[in-house]
């Protein structure tokens, strides 16, 4: 058993590597083709990453392996106290993998895993509240093995388990501990339901994250630790192939922030000291993408929009973890080469902005943050 998890995390680390938030603090998509679709994927599977956001698509693709590497450019920066602080986040381009492959058993079993970064945020100020270093760095990661059951040519079902790394740092008001890990786990289950040849539906249902907690040592023999977990996923997708070459997606989700993220959250013990209250609220999630194939060439576009879970309220808590995007444009391409596509993306998220007045542990606290974001995606598929 050790083995084993010292393997995961091996790999849960290799892929965990930090991504600033995008809706709250979820990637949009996972992969370039998801990612040019806005995210859209749980009506319309379209590789082998699907088995991550539906498991029952891996049913409806062709066996495959993917393999992809992200490029995650954001910028971020604040004012506070009438202007008398301000700074832009230090922290520099984060990459990011992708894996993932899909394999068919037999006419009715698929089975697939996927190692992947799915979610992260954070900022490093150098010049931060109080004239301290303020920074915030949170990565999740996960490997799901996957499996999906065709019960017949309309209908599949699919389910993969979570297995999940996360690690967590920070440094605030003076305090800078090491950086801290914590294993967690969850699932993932999914149907797909085809009523015709050219309309998919499909529905998906991720499970919280549970993870133990992250513990800290911040010196003179004491420790802090902090509760948090990963939120409840519900999604809603469809799928039209209305003329040859073109699908049309659209997915609507919910994500259960309150629970994890909500009002005194996350938790840290002992109680008396360090205290966050995010007090996020339930995010609903629009993502909408298209594909137009031209013989070996695949043109993708999409559109994802999210309003911002934070609660304006909480200065410090916005400014430390500030998943304030909303908008996000998408573009990709894909082009066949024998066996093999090539797959790119880019995502642009326009500044967003956030601003209120806030108690924290400065004194009241008037502020400002802004963000924007840019990503490239880059990778291939083999089918075999």
């Amino acid at each position: 058993m050790k083995r084993i998890l010292g393997t995961l995390a091996i790999a849960a680390v290799v892929v965990a590597t930090p991504a600033y938030a995008t809706n709250g603090m979820r990637l949009t998509g996972f992969g370039p083709v998801q990612q040019s679709m806005g995210g859209a994927s749980v009506g319309a599977p379209l590789d082998a990453v699907s088995g991550v956001t539906n498991p029952a698509g891996l049913s409806l693709i062709k066996p495959e392996f993917d393999f992809a590497g992200a490029a995650f450019m954001p910028s971020v920066k604040y004012t506070a106290g009438q202007g008398t602080m301000s700074d832009t986040s230090s922290r520099p381009t984060d990459f990011l993998p992708t894996l993932a492959a899909a394999f068919r058993a037999n006419d009715q079993f698929t089975v697939g895993v996927a190692a992947l970064g799915t979610a992260g945020m954070g900022v490093t100020y150098d010049q931060g509240l109080g004239g301290l270093e303020t920074k915030t760095s949170y990565m999740n990661g996960r490997i799901a093995p996957a499996v999906a059951y065709k019960v017949n040519d309309q209908f599949s079902v699919g389910a993969a388990l979570n297995l999940m790394y996360a690690q967590m740092d920070f440094a605030v008001g003076g305090t800078a501990p090491s950086a801290a890990n914590s294993f967690g786990y969850g699932a993932t289950l999914g149907v797909t339901y085809k009523p015709t040849d050219i309309v998919t539906i499909g529905a998906a249902f991720e499970t919280e994250g549970y993870f133990q907690d992250f513990s800290f040592d911040v010196g003179g023999g004491q420790t802090i630790k902090i509760k948090m977990d990963s939120p409840m996923i519900a999604t809603l997708g469809l799928g039209v192939t209305p003329a040859k070459g073109l699908v049309l997606a659209v997915d609507g989700e919910w994500i259960n922030w309150s629970a994890t993220n909500g009002k005194d959250k996350p938790e840290v013990s002992p109680a008396g000291g360090m205290a966050f209250n995010m007090n996020w609220k339930d995010q609903l999630v629009l993502k909408v993408g298209a594909q137009y194939a031209l013989d070996a060439l695949k043109l993708r576009a999409g559109f994802n929009y999210g309003q911002s879970p934070v609660d304006q309220g909480q200065s410090l808590e916005a400014l430390l973890f500030p998943a304030i995007a909303q908008m996000h444009y998408t573009l990709g391409a894909g082009y066949d080469i024998s066996s093999w596509t090539v797959n790119a993306s880019f995502m642009y998220s326009p500044e967003a902005k956030a601003s209120g007045t806030g108690t924290t542990p400065f004194g009241p606290l008037d502020y400002e943050t802004k963000m924007s974001q840019m990503e490239f995606q880059l990778g291939a598929a083999v089918r075999f």
